[in-house]
């Protein structure tokens, strides 16, 4: 068993820092724009197409919080499995699988049989699959990318996965449904079947994963990453932090087309380019963050943003103003961006190669897995008291968690991590 330390050693040594990435990551980043597309489509057209069957904002947060719910139910056991398994055949049959999945849901609602019901299962099958696909990419990229080269893999990761899935998913979508509801799921299928071919091309081209020097039980092993992570107080922390921005970001993006529609005023399609003028800031945050971490460290990093979301959701709460909602949440999309990509090669660098799976997956247990109590919690509180309401129970929640993380954030010193 690895014990972490109360404080770990944060940083890899090479005595030649590398320069290039390598034909590998650029594979994987190209496999991992072109399914980008396919979720930035879904993501954005699942509550655009829920609204068309309800306007009841609690069974809408439902949608949302079936496809955050498997980070719940499966997440954990998904990271130990991907520690067992060749991390790319994991990738490829993920992607299989989602194009099968998506393909039968577009027939579905080609056909007419479209309801809130299907949306959700829908959204729940797709997550599950994800947990196994997103455990094995952040499995994957350290094994293709040297320890310095981290920070600027994983912006160029989210970048390309920003700018598809928050910049370009919203307003493609609404166009798309104008068209025919099931005509966004169609081309996710599409999406899915490229990817699933272009990550076959890593066959070959990837170094072998550590070798298992002992034969344990599945179950075994997601305890071991649970317990590596709550023995590390800084990498714990941050854990629990980016869960309560989770909790307050689910919150809002539950009722967010409502939102859109009651409070600002908006059709479908002002909805989507809403959302993409949201998803800018979040392109600001991919091209800043290798700059801030050099600057404050990692975990500091993350602890300004965190510091900074609450005050932007109070003030969307409390405007009707369309472009200055977006405005004011666009410094949201950028705090999405910073935490997304640090707290990404934070874990690559904290955790040993054998257990970086599993304590991913528990991890994201505890920081993904806030996100479907976030989006309940918000359709209740909208149900009950408006929509606005969602927005100050967002600013509250992570202003909480945020001062309960200061004291152990702050401390931490600048370089070692």
């Amino acid at each position: 068993m690895t014990a972490a330390p109360e404080e770990a050693e944060l940083t890899g040594g090479a005595a030649t820092a590398p320069t290039s990435l390598g034909g590998p990551f650029w594979r994987l980043w190209t496999t991992t724009f072109v399914a980008s597309w396919g979720d930035g489509l879904r993501l954005a057209a699942l509550p655009l197409t829920a609204a068309l069957f309800t306007r009841d904002p609690l069974l809408l947060s439902l949608v949302t919080f079936a496809g955050q719910l498997p980070w719940v139910l499966a997440g954990t056991f998904a990271g130990a499995f991907v520690d067992r398994h060749d991390q790319q055949r994991v990738m490829f049959w993920s992607d299989v699988t989602r194009g099968g999945v998506a393909a039968l849901f577009t027939l579905a609602l080609f056909t007419g049989h479209g309801h809130i019901a299907l949306l959700m299962a829908f959204a729940l099958v797709m997550g599950v699959v994800e947990t196994l696909r997103d455990s094995a990419a952040l499995a994957l990229l350290p094994r293709l990318v040297a320890e310095p080269l981290l920070d600027k893999a994983n912006s160029l990761l989210q970048g390309g996965a920003m700018l598809c899935v928050e910049l370009a998913g919203p307003p493609l979508a609404a166009l798309l449904l104008v068209s025919g509801t099931s005509f966004p799921y169609a081309v996710d299928t599409a999406t899915f079947v490229l990817s699933a071919f272009l990550i076959a091309g890593l066959a070959g081209r990837v170094p072998p994963p550590p070798a298992r020097t002992a034969q344990t039980s599945l179950l075994a092993d997601a305890g071991e990453g649970i317990r590596w992570l709550w023995r590390h107080k800084a990498l714990r922390t941050v854990c629990a932090l980016v869960g309560a921005f989770n909790f307050a970001l689910s919150a809002v993006v539950a009722v967010a087309v409502l939102y859109a529609y009651d409070v600002l005023g908006v059709d479908s399609v002002g909805y989507g380019l809403l959302m993409a003028v949201i998803a800018v800031g979040g392109v600001v945050g991919v091209i800043v963050t290798p700059a801030l971490t050099r600057r404050l460290g990692r975990e500091r990093t993350v602890l300004l943003f965190c510091g900074l979301a609450p005050l932007s959701f109070a003030v969307a709460g409390a405007t009707s103003q369309p472009l200055f909602a977006a405005g004011v949440l666009s410094t949201v999309g950028m705090a999405l961006a910073v935490i997304t990509i640090v707290t990404t090669s934070l874990r690559q660098v904290l955790v040993p190669a054998h257990l970086l799976g599993r304590v991913g997956s528990s991890y994201r247990l505890v920081a993904v897995g806030m996100s479907p109590l976030g989006a309940l919690a918000g359709g209740a509180t909208a149900s009950l008291a408006g929509m606005r309401a969602p927005f100050y129970l967002a600013a509250a929640v992570l202003a909480v968690a945020w001062a309960f993380s200061l004291p152990v954030l702050s401390r931490t010193p600048k370089g070692t991590s």
